[in-house]
């Protein structure tokens, strides 16, 4: 499966990736070359430039010319064109932070410099001005395919809900699923029936996201490393190893305490091996049998699969060739019921869980330091995205946000989608000075 750090990798946090190389003295007046450093980009941007003209050689290897181009065209298909340099704020000797107005944001870049070329290039932020909840609504409502929405803000009282689309319908939720396992373990440490210390052996590797399906089979991990990994970088073979461990009675009594509407939805709770066997054309039997069978049936199903569903017979094409079964073979829930799921370990998670969730925040680090606490988990794969969000403010303030998109029909614009969930959290956060030239 393509996992969300994927999409975050093409364009949100890092779409151009500045690279650790010796550098020179500064310059004589290293203000004056930031700002034509800034200029540069600018000229990039507008098409006034090429790679070659701005770029150090060993960047222009790392990113090859058509990488480079996708990139400045899908800035220009979010924010429109570039129009000018707002800011330029040097950083140390050898990296600023420049802001650069387009149609509609202005956009944050770190630039790196070496011999008086650019070294790298990394979006750090938006700022949209003007904007608003309804807005962002508008634009998640306007998306490709079904959206579906909901934020609520965590009160005394309980929850109220401030912005919504859908919030009760059912999608495929993909990596988000893993919320769940991460619930489980976290209610049974509370619990006193498991210790974060807790050895596992890595025993179900599966393909990626992730590291692990390298490491040696067996591996002594313990629980809060499997946890980490599943949630931190959407790894499946520790998310697996966790399944398996857990146990399918455990996991369906976490799905119905957390208040899923359709608890038959999530199970039994699928290993990210099945989804992926289930779906292969040469599995079609299988999949039929195991759609047409009730919860016990399905469990019986993918025990009897044994080795079919384990990763030496897994045909990973079936994630090359646009959305495939995703209306079938997927975790299901509403943004509801994973809001509901989010309020569940707001209020009650261990420290170690509220710190796993936080590792990987989702939107550029820009707009996650704008809260004093920002969990996130997210997940994607053809046709599929979603992206769920525990914040609190500096202030105090707690919100709750689950977003997720489908469309059986082609692919998720995944950039653009990150950058409206972080024109959301910008909008929750509240106003910000923009930042202005020293």
């Amino acid at each position: 499966m393509v996992t969300l750090a994927t999409a975050i990798l093409a364009m949100s946090f890092c779409p151009l990736p500045v690279y650790a190389q010796a550098m020179p003295p500064p310059p004589t007046n290293a203000q004056t070359a930031f700002d034509q450093a800034a200029a540069n980009v600018l000229a990039l941007l507008q098409g006034q430039a090429k790679g070659e003209d701005v770029f150090t050689p060993a960047f222009l290897t790392a990113v090859p010319p058509d990488q480079l181009a996708t990139v400045l065209s899908s800035l220009k298909t979010q924010f429109g064109e570039a129009q000018t340099v707002e800011a330029v704020r040097p950083m140390d000797a050898r990296s600023a932070s420049i802001d650069i107005r387009f149609d509609k944001a202005v956009v944050t870049f770190t630039i790196g410099m070496l011999d008086g070329r650019l070294s790298g290039l990394f979006i750090t932020g938006t700022r949209t001005e003007d904007d608003s909840l309804a807005k962002i609504t508008a634009d998640i409502a306007a998306l490709p395919g079904r959206t579906g929405l909901v934020v609520q803000r965590l009160t005394e009282a309980g929850t109220e809900t401030i912005a919504s689309r859908h919030a009760d319908d059912r999608f495929a939720i993909a990596s988000v699923f893993k919320l769940y396992v991460l619930a489980e373990i976290d209610r049974a440490v509370r619990a006193g029936e498991r210790k974060w210390s807790d050895v596992l052996p890595l025993t179900q590797k599966s393909h990626p996201s992730g590291i692990t399906q390298d490491w040696p089979d067996n591996a002594p991990m313990t629980l809060q490393t499997l946890a980490t990994l599943m949630i931190s970088i959407s790894d499946n073979s520790a998310t697996d190893t966790l399944i398996a461990a857990i146990g399918q009675k455990k996991l369906a009594a976490i799905v119905r305490a957390s208040g899923h509407a359709q608890p038959p939805d999530l199970t039994p709770l699928l290993s990210t091996q099945a989804v992926t066997g289930l779906k292969m054309p040469a599995n079609a039997p299988l999949r039929d049998r195991f759609l047409a069978a009730d919860d016990a049936g399905q469990a019986r199903l993918l025990e009897q699969a044994g080795e079919t569903l384990r990763l030496k017979n897994l045909d990973l094409s079936v994630y090359t060739g646009g959305p495939n079964q995703i209306d079938t073979v997927e975790w299901f829930a509403s943004p509801a019921d994973i809001a509901r799921l989010l309020t569940m370990l707001e209020r009650d998670a261990d420290p170690v869980t509220r710190a796993i969730l936080k590792i990987n925040p989702g939107i550029p680090p820009v707009s996650a330091g704008r809260w004093a606490y920002l969990g996130y988990k997210g997940g994607s794969e053809p046709g599929i995205m979603g992206m769920s969000f525990v914040a609190e403010g500096k202030q105090g303030d707690r919100y709750i946000v689950s977003a997720l998109i489908n469309n059986p029909a082609a692919e998720i614009d995944q950039p653009g989608f990150v950058t409206l969930m972080t024109r959301l959290l910008d909008q929750l956060a509240g106003p910000s000075a923009p930042a202005t030239r020293p």
